[in-house]
This record gives structure tokens, sequence and C-alpha cells, in this order.
């Protein structure tokens, strides 16, 4: 057996084969490579940890300190839609807090209908978790139209002429 065995190209191999042809000192551009690297781990650190704080921290914030400032379904047909008191945790990501916490509730509530024995494939199972998904999706939609600002929702809702 005398074949020989080819390390598979990445990224990195590549930098360092164009590196190669300026710097021919092999531990010179492996240490470029080590320091780009580094620098890449850094800025990727930064990013996350300022998803985390504003984000994140931005969530909890709101979930903790949301009283009587929650939207709610009234029974089928009535919603109480109130818009998120603080707009920064919609504004960096797009979405309600509330919108998350429906989600959030809805993974509990199946949780819930797990402790009470009620068995997965039976039709109560399945008829409430649909029921209680069709409610929190018309909730979640109305939610989001609040958010959106005036003049956004004038777009979506003006004739064509």
């Amino acid at each position: 057996m005398n074949d020989k065995y080819i390390v598979p190209y990445n990224s990195d191999n590549t930098i360092l084969m164009y590196l190669l042809t300026f710097i021919p000192e092999i531990s010179i551009c492996k240490n470029i490579l080590k320091y780009k690297k580094y620098l890449e781990n850094e800025d990727i650190m930064e990013y996350h940890m300022d998803r985390w704080e504003n984000i994140a921290g931005e969530h909890y914030y709101m979930h903790d300190n949301h009283t009587n400032q929650f939207s709610y379904i009234f029974d089928e047909t009535n919603y109480i839609i109130k818009v998120d008191m603080l707009p920064r945790f919609y504004n960096l990501t797009g979405i309600s807090y509330q919108v998350v916490e429906l989600i959030h509730e809805l993974i509990k509530l199946k949780n819930e209908y797990k402790l009470y024995d009620i068995r997965y494939n039976s039709d109560s199972y399945i008829t409430m978790l649909k029921q209680d998904d069709r409610l929190y999706s018309f909730l979640a939609k109305k939610i989001m139209d609040a958010m959106k600002p005036p003049e956004i929702i004038q777009l979506f809702y003006t004739k064509p002429i």
C-alpha cells in the first residue's frame, strides 16, 4: 500500500496554501491562521454575548414584569389585545414577547395534558391541542398586527387603484 493520505481541504487549508505562496515559512503561516481563528472566536463570542444580554435579557425582564399588560382570549370570538408595554424586545427581534410566551404556554399545556394522563392518540387530546393552537394562533396574529406601526398596517389594508 503506497497510497498517500491527502488531508481534505477546508477553509484553513486553502488559506494556508495562499499564505505559503507569499510567506514560505509554514510556522509563521500557522501562527497567522491561529491568530485569525482567535479573532474570529472573539468576534463570535462578542456577538452572542450581545444577543444574550439584549434579546434574552429583555425577554426575561418582560416575563417577570408584564403585570396586567398581557393580551388574552376572552372567548372563542373575543380577544383582549394589549401591545407590549416596552417595545424593545419587539424592536430587536420583530416579534412580540407575548407571542414567545404563548408558544411557551402551548408547550406547557401539552405537558400538563401528559401529567393528567390524557392519552396522546385519543380524540380529546388531539382536539384540545388543535383548539388551543387555533385560539393562540389567532391571538398571536392579532398581537403582531397591533404591534405594527400604523403606516405599515395601512399598506396592508389599502385597495389597489
